[in-house]
């Protein structure tokens, strides 16, 4: 029986020609294998369909107009394979110059993707004999490239629900008290630290510093992250401790399912948290998942991935950037005006509420000007001195939202907040010169009731964070951690070297 299974399937793959479709779908299960840790599975299903639609009614169409299902398949085939590799090509061939001018543009490299395109089409309509050949092998190819992708797919989720499964929480819990404070852990990506900031933007900070502390903040002068990496430094600080010798699934696991809001959903908080724009920061199963409208129509980042992979590179290239308002068209700009704008409104809601608000700004890309307006900026041609004043412009952006949220917060909680607001690493590798200053982060601390420079030390990192207010608010007696930063070069992650903290803070 067995065998006749395989009989007849070898049987059908040399008669129908599936490769056609199969191809079609490669590309977008490849580019989510590839991204497999910053892609939500569930923004896949879409582009996959639209491909796999595509790649139907492109064959339907070609059988149409040549009768011919074999000769049909082929120039699917050619059809598919030059508009998905279109802007992989142009990305590795666009910094190619002669004699200083750049020979590959869209000028030049779409001519070209045509003209070879009809070759194509002549050899295959008029030239080639017996077509059907071709059957057997690329419906193979096709299979055997699929193989790749769909089994890192599957690997990657089983691991990640197995690490997922095997944390198990035992928090403390402590008496219920009505004056418990509610906590906000406001995350600002890439945020460095003031010296940092001037040293390589030029930008003086001091003012939304002072702005902090006139508030109540204790601003850690001399802050550093523990890790380089969002992903490190946020299963660190959520879970106040050191992570370096876990697997990728155990500290991802870890940042979902931390330890701080196991502490907290057990001790009766409930818990809110806003989309990202990276998977492994988004609490979706939180009590509180508030989301922003997003238009139907628009893409996702994925989807807009992978359409910058093919040759609708172009069309998105020849779009200049309409800076003439503050357009908040794009899904980052709208995310993150969503978060800052539903965060205000959050101390109305009853109960006690732990807050995990991760904005990636002033990360890049850089798409707000100092007032929030869009920008022109384009990293790829950009020079280190519009980059550093981009990143500014971001910083100064950020600032002002981060006071009026502070200022809603403050006013309108019946129980004074407990607020950290914090850099989880220091500027990208596109302005930090050495590890130092990728290290160095904004860390501020609103801890009322608390005479915060007894608890708090101008260069404590994220990792004692929480020790530090759950020792003064909730009971617990936790010893406070070694101040340690862990920098990996981007090749390795994992190829940890510790920077020790330089910084003399102010006089």
């Amino acid at each position: 029986m067995f065998l006749q299974l395989i009989c007849w399937t070898v049987r059908m793959l040399k008669r129908l020609p599936l490769y056609p479709i199969l191809f079609a779908v490669f590309p977008v299960l490849s580019l989510t294998a590839y991204n497999i840790d910053q892609v939500a599975l569930d923004a896949v299903p879409r582009p996959f369909l639209v491909s796999l639609l595509l790649g139907v009614l492109l064959f339907g169409l070609a059988r149409l107009l040549l009768r011919d299902w074999d000769r049909a398949a082929l120039v699917v085939l050619a059809v598919l394979f030059l508009f998905f590799i279109y802007g992989q090509v142009y990305n590795l061939l666009e910094d190619v110059t002669f004699a200083g001018v750049s020979i590959f543009r869209h000028r030049t490299l779409l001519p070209v993707f045509g003209i070879l395109f009809l070759v194509l089409l002549y050899f295959i309509v008029r030239r080639l004999q017996q077509p059907g050949r071709f059957i057997l092998g690329f419906n193979l190819l096709s299979i055997f490239l699929l193989v790749y992708p769909l089994t890192t797919i599957l690997l990657s989720t089983l691991r990640q629900e197995s690490a997922n499964r095997s944390v198990q929480a035992a928090p403390s819990q402590v008496a219920a008290n009505a004056d418990q404070p509610d906590v906000y852990y406001i995350i600002l990506d890439a945020y460095g630290r003031e010296d940092v900031l001037k040293n390589l933007t030029g930008y003086d900070n001091s003012e939304f510093l002072n702005a902090l502390r006139q508030r109540g903040f204790y601003v850690a002068d001399c802050s550093q992250s523990n890790y380089a990496y969002t992903e490190f430094s946020l299963a660190s600080s959520l879970n106040y401790n050191y992570v370096e010798n876990l697997g990728h699934s155990e500290r991802i696991a870890l940042l979902k399912h931390s330890a701080i809001r196991s502490f907290f959903e057990a001790n009766g908080y409930r818990i809110a948290a806003f989309p990202t724009g990276w998977p492994f920061t988004e609490w979706r199963d939180a009590d509180l998942y508030l989301d922003f409208e997003q238009p139907v129509t628009s893409l996702t980042e994925f989807e807009s991935l992978i359409l910058e992979t093919t040759a609708l590179r172009a069309v998105s290239d020849f779009q200049a950037p309409n800076t003439s308002n503050a357009s908040r068209k794009d899904l980052r700009r709208l995310r993150v005006f969503s978060a800052l704008e539903k965060t205000k409104k959050l101390p109305g809601l009853e109960g006690n509420l732990f807050v995990f608000v991760h904005i990636v700004v002033p990360h890049f890309p850089y798409t707000f000007g100092p007032n929030g307006e869009a920008t022109a900026y384009r990293g790829k041609d950009a020079t280190r001195e519009k980059t550093a004043a981009a990143y500014a412009g971001q910083v100064q952006f950020i600032n002002k939202e981060i006071l009026d949220l502070v200022d809603a917060l403050l006013e309108n909680s019946e129980v004074p907040p407990v607020i950290i607001i914090q850099g989880d690493h220091g500027p990208l590798p596109d302005l930090a010169e050495d590890a130092s200053q990728r290290m160095s982060i904004l860390n501020a601390y609103y801890l009322p009731g608390i005479q915060a420079d007894e608890v708090l030390y101008p260069s404590i990192t994220p990792v004692n964070s929480f020790r530090v207010v759950l020792n003064s608010y909730f009971g617990q007696n936790l010893p406070l951690l070694e101040d340690n930063s862990y920098f990996a070069p981007l090749e390795d992650r994992n190829e940890y070297e510790l920077v020790p903290n330089t910084c003399v803070g102010k006089p």
